[in-house]
């Protein structure tokens, strides 16, 4: 059931993929390695505010709507009532911070691309809560639908914008702000089908909420800052330019994740609604086939990523090409935390992902700290495939001792996984191709 569903959702998610490398594509073509840099910085700080404010609140929505342990109106009413006074909040503490770090950190970006930015920290946290509920609901194809309206949107227009010679750094983000908008807009709709749309909290569901909610938050917060640290990271110690060309190496390599992230999304609520028996035994068969999957992307993406930088970008972006080597290591080995990290949290223990995010998050600083300075963006990238890797390796130690499963179980394809793979492909063929019946 569980790979089946990923099959569909996967193909959302490739059409995600593929806007997103459009958007790459797009940006940095027309504005240059720093308009790329700008774009890059705005939604980095928008996305990570938002999260910082959030709580895992939505988290939380999503294993508690999967237990049904509270009526569907109050969790939903809780849930965007919380977002609504997050966002407002990161609104104005996003706000004093640009204007405080505005000659050193902020230099480069002008006041108009940092309301554009408050703008879309508010947006981010309400499109991040409708979505969670929807997949709360079980709903994986409608919650990758929303996460790829975004991106869609914002190409389409930011197509219209480079036809009609108007596409800048600017331009592009606030293309991104429309999509988010009707993303969370839509998401709305969705969530209105299943209960009323009202503001309200009630205290005992909140309480519940925040006891979940924070030790899975600060193991979402800190992976996320891990993921993005980086990139950051790389804005003040190398320039704006520099993180230009970083965020071209990361894109093009994280896009191998969709995958992972397809099976994860599809896994948590389902393992929050099974015992823990078939969950112990889905899981290793899950993560082994996400591993395989992103090492051979990988290994593809090695062989082709000078002809497709050059080609795509052009000799400009070349400089990208190092980074995306280094980083991809870490890509395929973090899939592992990914996959295992959804079986931690559905099966009520994200404190263990808390575990590995603090880890993850200590070592980024370190390792970016050491290697930055003196190595530029290949120190950035060096550093990320170290922690992600070692992450991993703490990953499957716990889930072994959580679960009984062993490290070849776990990490290494079998035999009887290629013949799921022919009985997906049948069963998708056939889907998605069988004639009609003729009616007689």
């Amino acid at each position: 059931m569980i790979l089946r569903r990923s099959i569909f959702t996967v193909l959302i998610q490739v059409l995600q993929l593929v806007t997103l490398v459009g958007i790459t594509i797009l940006v940095t073509r027309v504005t240059g390695a720093h308009g790329r840099g700008i774009y890059t910085l705005v939604v980095s700080v928008a996305g990570l505010s938002a999260m910082v404010t959030g709580l895992g609140i939505s988290w939380a929505g999503i294993y508690y709507i999967g237990k049904r342990e509270f009526p569907l109106a109050d969790v939903v009413s809780t849930l965007l009532t919380v977002a609504l006074a997050a966002a407002v909040l990161t609104m104005g503490v996003l706000a004093i911070a640009y204007v405080f770090f505005q000659p050193t950190y902020f230099h480069d970006m002008s006041p108009t691309q940092a309301l554009i930015m408050l703008a879309l920290t508010a947006l981010f946290q309400m499109a991040t809560t409708t979505s969670s509920i929807v997949l709360g609901l079980n709903r994986p194809l409608q919650y990758a639908g929303l996460s790829a309206i975004q991106v869609v949107v914002a190409l389409v227009i930011q197509v219209f914008l480079a036809v009609t010679g108007s596409l800048t750094a600017t331009s592009a983000l606030v293309a991104l702000t429309l999509g988010l908008a009707i993303s969370a807009g839509l998401g709305m709709v969705l969530v209105g089908r299943e209960a009323p749309i009202r503001l309200g909290f009630d205290s005992r569901i909140l309480r519940s909420f925040f006891n979940f909610g924070i030790r899975g938050y600060a193991a979402n917060l800190m992976m996320t800052v891990s993921y993005r640290l980086d990139a950051l990271m790389v804005n003040g110690l190398s320039g704006v330019m520099s993180l230009g060309y970083y965020s071209v190496a990361t894109a093009m390599a994280e896009g191998l994740w969709y995958g992972a992230n397809a099976l994860a999304l599809v896994m948590f609520p389902h393992i929050s609604s099974m015992d823990k028996k078939e969950a112990d035994r889905i899981t290793p068969v899950v993560c082994r086939n996400a591993v395989f999957l992103t090492l051979i992307g990988a290994v593809v993406m090695f062989a082709v990523s000078r002809q497709l930088i050059l080609a795509i970008f052009g000799p400009a972006l070349i400089p990208a090409l190092q980074p995306l080597w280094l980083l991809l290591p870490g890509i395929v080995t973090l899939t592992v935390a990914k996959i295992i990290t959804s079986y931690l949290s559905g099966i009520g223990k994200p404190i263990y992902s808390t575990y590995l995010a603090a880890g993850s998050m200590i070592l980024t600083v370190v390792m970016d700290l050491a290697l930055i300075p003196p190595y530029g963006i290949n120190g950035a990238a060096a550093a990320s495939s170290i922690v992600y890797t070692l992450t991993a390796v703490a990953s499957v130690w716990i889930f072994k001792r959580e679960s009984g499963a062993g490290l070849l179980e776990t990490m290494v394809v079998r035999a009887e996984d290629f013949v799921r793979y022919r009985r997906l492909v049948d069963s998708t063929w056939r889907r998605l191709f069988a004639s009609t019946p003729a009616r007689s």
